[in-house]
């Protein structure tokens, strides 16, 4: 094991914790000692999160990211959530129809 990480760089470098560590901890706690409220959850997540994750893979080519770096693939996914948001806003979008009462009078004539 200890060749392993000589030759792959990996015997000299720090392992730090995220600065989230105390909420994954939270979490982690929370879901080990209630078996219910983790199911629960994972119906919540499997509802919301998941079909969404689908949408991008299946309808906006997110099989493959064809970026090179972070920040190009960071805004890739960005604009492909924007692109997302944007039809379900559009989709739902209502338009109240304020002058239609005012005329049924005049219609039924």
């Amino acid at each position: 094991m200890g060749k392993l990480l000589i030759l792959t760089g990996l015997a000299n470098q720090k392992i730090d914790n995220s600065i989230h560590k105390d909420h994954y901890d939270r979490m982690h706690e929370k879901l080990t000692q209630n078996k219910s409220y983790a199911k629960r959850m994972v119906r919540i997540r499997s509802k919301t999160v998941e079909p969404v994750v689908g949408i991008f893979v299946n309808f906006t080519n997110m099989k493959r990211v064809n970026t090179r770096g972070i920040k190009a693939s960071n805004k890739h996914v960005l604009m492909v959530s924007l692109v997302y948001n944007l039809q379900k806003h559009l989709r739902f979008f209502v338009i109240k129809q304020t002058y239609l009462p005012k005329l049924l009078p005049f219609l039924k004539r």
